[in-house]
């Protein structure tokens, strides 16, 4: 039994020239422990699609799987939290791009993009002047230090126009990073996946393909030995008191159409997976399951309220039904406009 949508406020054959070697890989293990379960998300397409372990450095950050004909990332897969480097993180200009994808024996690590082009990669060139922005699928704000820096690189970007981008930010990204919180405030690890679907037949500059639809999909589970994870060996910074706790895992998925925009919508993994044609995002998690969905999915909208009336400092008392009422309310002036 599906919820409905709610508008809301790979494994993989690999395409370069040449046999690559170094952080543009075969497969990810590697840099696996940025997956749920250590398992890649199961079902996207196998065509064209390069593998990137993120590394800046000397350290892995996140990891991409990328369209070397479009020159867009299909997603990128990260955790929360997860911080490497001692760096105070900042935007780079120009932005990063992956050596190793043009140039097979080329260094392991993102670099500064220059080159006025490439045939199978963005490049900092491409956006200038194109109207567009350097959309994050792993967004900057969810990190520091080195880590946050590095989600600055163009392999995990893709062309949004500039509204649309700061829309997706609160509409879906900030809501991601505080149920991330609450997962971490609870003991557990966030596993976050974010992509771009649907080709346009819009090409920015001739060259990199602007998608339709900007998705993203989290799932707050049990951590990993500290002594066995890098994400988790790391200085982990504790959550703020306002942040609640909560003591079952949970999954949450949402879904903007960017071109032309509409409001970003919030929707079980299971759902996402269903409107994007793969497999399985996370390799098990709850709520992605007929038998859980539905609890899972109301369970996260009380707990996207109870967040939001503890940053507003509403009484703990009365947090929950008055949020959840006031939320309902909007949520469904919101349907009466998509009917």
């Amino acid at each position: 039994m599906g919820t409905g949508r709610l508008p809301f406020f790979l494994l993989l054959p690999l395409f370069v020239p040449g046999a690559v070697q170094g952080e543009v890989i075969q497969d990810f293990s590697k840099c696996a422990w940025f997956f749920q379960g250590k398992v890649p998300p199961q079902g996207f397409d196998t065509q064209n699609r390069v593998k990137i372990c993120q590394k800046y450095k000397n350290h892995y950050h996140f990891v991409t799987l990328y369209r070397t004909e479009l020159r867009n990332p299909v997603y990128s897969a990260y955790r929360y939290p997860c911080t490497m480097g001692v760096n105070k993180e900042k935007r780079p200009s120009p932005w990063f791009y992956e050596p190793q994808i043009d140039h097979p024996h080329a260094s392991p690590e993102m670099t500064s993009s220059n080159n006025p082009s490439s045939d199978y990669q963005a490049v900092d060139a491409d956006y200038r002047g194109s109207g567009y922005d350097r959309g994050h699928l792993y967004p900057y704000s969810f990190n520091r230090n080195d880590s946050a820096t590095a989600t600055c690189t163009l392999t995990n970007a893709v062309p949004q126009e500039h509204k649309a981008n700061v829309n997706w930010a609160k509409e879906a990204e900030d809501f991601v990073l505080k149920l991330a919180k609450i997962c971490h405030k609870s003991g557990r690890s966030a596993y976050i996946v974010t992509g771009s679907a649907n080709s346009t037949t819009i090409k920015m500059k001739n060259k990199v393909m602007v998608p339709e639809v900007a998705w993203t999909a989290l799932c707050c589970t049990s951590s990993p030995s500290p002594n066995t994870d890098p994400c988790l060996s790391n200085r982990v910074l504790s959550e703020g008191q306002d942040v609640p706790r909560y003591d079952k895992d949970f999954s949450a998925a949402f879904k903007k159409r960017m071109l032309p925009e509409k409001p970003a919508v919030r929707l079980t993994v299971r759902e996402l997976q269903k409107e994007l044609g793969v497999g399985k995002i996370f390799e098990s998690c709850r709520g992605t399951s007929a038998d859980d969905e539905v609890e899972t999915f109301r369970d996260v909208t009380l707990l996207i309220g109870a967040e939001m009336s503890a940053v507003n400092g509403v009484d703990s008392v009365k947090r929950w039904s008055w949020e959840f009422a006031v939320m309902c309310c909007l949520l469904s002036e919101i349907v009466l406009k998509w009917m």
